[in-house]
């Protein structure tokens, strides 16, 4: 593969790319980095051939690409395009988003930006039963929590492929869900693209041809975090009506309302997978159960390549309950997914996704930690609880996490309204710094963040901090608790633990 040099500009920074890898950007003169999209991607989160700079400039590929950057020149294979003279960072994305990007969907349904979430993972893990998601819901209202959307995860069905309940772990899920939604919630199930080896249904699959094959043309076993399994060619329509139709069913026959597309990660996939497509890429694989899974208006992918603009809600991979990689990744995390194009963001489950660090046998729950993961999530699109803040939280720690979702709510309409405006123009929800105040020395900012051009948020990330360092724009800036600051410097305000920083611009 030929490779095009790109020399930065003097102070010029870049930000894209992959959103794991967001604690690296923005990449700069002095910023030495290497990303293997194309030859070697175990990314879990969001990605896309996309770089865009505070000097106006982007580049862009519809193909994945191998980049590294060093003593300030950016070596990319030469099927990205360099676009130039758009003179800020938010000139160069909206210039992109309107060239490339899949505009003017829906968005996903309001109750994602107006209520929270809540993922069944943490509390049952692999024993997901009727009897348990009730307990669940039931704590939800029982606890002062709004009702809003029930996901129930992985193990529902008793295998891959098979998608139908367990009638031994759900005697009647038809009474479930009807009761669920009669106490206020929108019901989703887990699925993946994944089908477990030598079942009937991979018997009828293989046969179609709509498994993915290996260079023997049977179908390929692939290992995953569940074991080994054969995965479905989404580059085969008889594949995705097959998919339909099972999916299809669970909405008719039981009233599930949309589903969680987990896995159909690049790296499940090889370039050399034989397929329906003879020219079908592992990326795109993983682009076509994105746009698979955004025909259900109720949706959550957490792996995307690609699929910028569409009306997807875009989950952060499964976060550590740890201070250092974990809360402190959510915003670094966040941004990265909106400039990516990705506007519909969700932050990880509150508290870390880690099922690990929630069992009673060995669990540690820092509840502070558990407070400063639900703030910083207060201020972003949507809301995601797993581990149930009841168990996990007492006292002033409970009151300071429910003090939170009051916040979400509180600012829901602004949510909506910035994903109405992120459908036509692509722009993101949750933005850099630099994206509204360019010139400003806001390059390097990626611990706060603006919710559109209206709040400035700067969550606590740090344990026993009771105090918030924030960098104000230029102009007038109300803090939450009604002082006013001026801005064009740094200000130390208070951030006890029921405070989320946040500022609000005086015009």
């Amino acid at each position: 593969m030929k490779k095009t040099e790109i020399k930065m500009l003097p102070g010029e920074c870049w930000y894209g790319f992959v959103v794991e890898d967001c604690l690296s950007y923005p990449l700069d003169e002095k910023s030495t980095y290497t990303c293997l999209q194309r030859s070697d991607n175990h990314s879990t989160n969001q990605e896309a051939p996309l770089l865009l700079s505070t000097a106006g400039r982007y580049l862009y590929a519809d193909t994945p690409v191998d980049l590294s950057v060093k003593d300030g020149v950016i070596t990319v294979d030469d099927t990205m395009m360099l676009s130039e003279g758009h003179q800020t960072l938010r000139g160069a994305f909206l210039h992109c988003a309107s060239t490339h990007f899949s505009l003017s969907h829906p968005i996903p349904p309001a109750v994602f930006f107006r209520r929270p979430q809540y993922n069944t993972w943490i509390e049952l893990i692999y024993n997901q039963n009727q009897k348990d998601v009730l307990t669940y819901a039931h704590g939800i209202l029982d606890h002062g929590l709004p009702p809003g959307i029930l996901m129930i995860d992985d193990h529902w069905n008793i295998y891959y492929g098979n998608w139908a309940f367990d009638p031994i772990a759900f005697p009647d899920p038809r009474a479930m869900v009807d009761e669920l939604h009669q106490m206020g919630f929108v019901v989703m199930l887990w699925v993946c693209p994944f089908v477990s080896p030598d079942s009937m249904e991979y018997r009828y699959l293989a046969e179609k041809g709509y498994l993915v094959c290996g260079s023997d043309k049977t179908a390929r076993v692939q290992k995953w975090w569940n074991g080994y399994s054969a995965i479905l060619d989404m580059s085969n329509p008889g594949a995705q009506d097959w998919m339909r139709q099972k999916l299809d069913r669970l909405m008719q026959e039981y009233g599930i309302d949309g589903f969680k597309f987990d896995a159909g990660d690049v790296k499940f996939y090889r370039d050399d997978d034989v397929c329906y497509d003879p020219n079908i890429t592992a990326a795109q694989q993983c682009t076509l159960w994105a746009k698979f899974g955004a025909s259900y208006a109720y949706n959550e992918f957490r792996a995307c390549f690609g699929a910028q603009g569409l009306p997807l809600v875009q989950r952060l991979s499964d976060k550590h309950h740890r201070w250092q990689g974990g809360v402190d990744l959510l915003v670094p995390g966040a941004l990265a997914q909106g400039i990516l194009g990705y506007a519909y963001g969700c932050p990880d489950m509150i508290g870390g996704g880690d099922f690990e660090d929630f069992r009673d046998e060995n669990m540690n729950v820092d509840e502070e930690l558990f407070v400063r993961y639900a703030q910083c999530a207060a201020l972003m699109p949507m809301m995601q609880y797993s581990a149930a803040p009841w168990r996990v939280l007492h006292g002033e720690y409970a009151k300071a996490c429910l003090a939170a979702g009051n916040i979400h709510e509180q600012y829901a309409d602004l949510f909506e309204s910035l994903a109405h405006h992120a459908a036509s123009t692509g722009e993101p929800i949750i933005r850099y710094m630099e994206y509204m105040f360019p010139n400003q020395g806001m390059a390097h900012v990626t611990d706060q963040f603006m919710v559109g051009a209206e709040l400035l948020v700067a969550p606590v990330y740090q344990k026993g901090v009771r105090t918030r360092s924030v960098v104000l724009p230029k102009g007038k800036w109300k803090y939450c608790d009604g002082t006013v600051y001026e801005g064009g410097q740094s200000v130390n305000v208070p951030a006890p633990l029921d405070v989320l920083p946040y500022f609000v611009p005086q015009r």
